[in-house]
């Protein structure tokens, strides 16, 4: 990846990513990267020490989040871009949702144990260490006992929505998750939307303040990222994409934009 890309979609250890905000600077500085965003899952802790250490390796970072919301039981994160993380009403609203986040892994515990799949709360708790705590986390518990063989397999029988294990996440609309962006100063953007599959929704959410969409995932194969590029045309919306890197098995910088997505994000913050 040469130097005037950037990954824009990066987890730390203080939501599911394995490596702390430091090691990530490091790595995407080793990748050859221009610029980064830490956009952990419902938190900002790890923002202030990427940022600390980011002249250090010469990697600028993107202040970020990406906030959790569903939409008929169907699941949409929202990625925010350049937000005020300091913005106290946020953070107490974060420390709600992460109230919800614990008791919500004590309960899909549970349910998995009624299903003969005998993992303990503590081991969760001691690969979320710190961090944000969410399925993530019991996957790994589930990998490491031999239960799954895969993460997809975790998901797609027992932790999505609809599955047996499932529960509920802090209840936020896709338009709560927007309106909440842009209350701290940030750039709403749609992450990984072949997830979400909701096309049909974009004309509202743009109505509602949706600025961007994430063309470019680790997930997304080239017919999936020219047919949201072709929407983002279509809306007059801003293209971001990153690797959603968790660790090593989504390497920061296998996948980015270059750097003048940054630089187009940049300029539609100063008339926000």
């Amino acid at each position: 990846m040469k130097k005037n890309f950037a990954d824009l979609h990066i987890h730390t250890n203080a939501s599911d990513g394995k490596s702390n905000p430091e090691e990530v600077v490091r790595q995407a500085s080793e990748a050859g990267l221009a610029a980064i965003s830490i956009a952990d899952h419902d938190s900002v802790n790890g923002i202030e020490g990427a940022l600390e250490v980011s002249k250090k390796y010469g990697v600028e970072v993107v202040p970020g989040i990406e906030l959790s919301s569903e939409l008929k039981e169907t699941e949409v994160h929202m990625l925010g871009y350049l937000i005020d993380w300091h913005d106290k009403q946020f953070l107490d609203l974060l420390h709600i949702i992460q109230g919800i986040r614990m008791w919500r892994a004590g309960a899909m515990v549970t349910k998995l144990n009624n299903l003969g799949i005998n993992i303990a709360f503590e081991e969760v708790l001691a690969e979320a260490r710190t961090g944000s705590i969410g399925r993530p986390h019991i996957v790994r518990v589930m990998l490491k006992h031999g239960y799954v063989k895969t993460w997809d397999e975790a998901f797609e029988r027992y932790l999505q929505i609809g599955r047996p294990a499932h529960v509920g996440k802090y209840e936020m609309s896709p338009v709560e998750a927007i309106q909440t962006i842009r209350s701290i100063g940030g750039i709403p953007v749609l992450a990984h939307p072949v997830f979400s599959n909701i096309d049909d929704k974009l004309p509202e959410l743009i109505k509602e303040g949706l600025r961007g969409i994430e063309v470019y995932h680790i997930k997304h194969d080239p017919t999936v990222s020219k047919h949201y590029h072709k929407l983002a045309r279509k809306y007059g919306l801003l293209i971001t994409g990153g690797s959603d890197s968790h660790g090593p098995e989504e390497p920061i910088g296998s996948v980015g934009v270059p750097y003048e997505y940054v630089e187009r994000l940049k300029a539609e913050h100063k008339h926000l």
